[in-house]
């Protein structure tokens, strides 16, 4: 979805990270229903830019599998940091309440050998990575159960590469495969 002229829209923040947006400032219920655009502003990135007109931002996020990116202008620099800062403010407190977490190991396999890994893990508590952690750059590639994205680590520098899963079907694909019937079977024998 590309266009290239400028429409007026009318947009709501909501606490959740929900950011609506409306051809124009819905009157009714019924209006307020159908939005013309539904995002969330959960783990975005925020960049204030003079291109292509004065007074722009981008929000880049995480949309499902993809990422996409959404420009906005308005009219005063003043205008832009009230955004922003609201912006920012949503995905911060969405970060804080974040539950879903993903375990990090430093450096990579061709390092260390499993032994000096299992000292590290014993002298240090687990670190939990997050997905706000990282700036997403560009999808390398998709697949049946999810996307893979070249990411950068924000405190290191650091790229990998993070493969985004779908759950519903890997619910759907690892649910439904042979290990299912027998998994159920040995929970009543002592």
């Amino acid at each position: 979805e590309y266009i290239k002229t400028w429409r007026p829209r009318y947009f709501l923040l909501k606490n959740d990270g929900t950011f609506i947006g409306y051809k124009e400032r819905p009157q009714d219920l019924e209006q307020r229903e159908s939005p013309l655009n539904n995002f969330s502003v959960a783990q975005c990135q925020l960049m204030k830019t003079e291109r292509p007109r004065p007074n722009t931002f981008i929000i880049r996020c995480l949309q499902w599998t993809t990422v996409i990116e959404r420009t906005f202008h308005v009219e005063t620099p003043e205008e832009r940091e009230e955004w922003t800062t609201a912006i920012q403010t949503v995905a911060d407190g969405l970060k804080r309440q974040e539950e879903e977490t993903m375990d990090f190991r430093s450096g990579s396999p061709g390092e260390s050998s499993g032994a000096e890994e299992m000292e590290v893990s014993l002298a240090k508590p687990k670190h939990r990575v997050t997905m706000n952690e990282f700036e997403y750059l560009k999808l390398l590639g998709k697949g049946t159960f999810g996307k893979v994205i070249l990411v950068k680590e924000k405190a290191t520098g650091r790229y990998y590469a993070m493969k985004i899963l779908k759950k519903e079907v890997i619910v759907a694909k690892v649910g439904a495969g042979p290990g299912r019937g027998h998994a159920g079977r040995g929970r009543g024998h002592a």
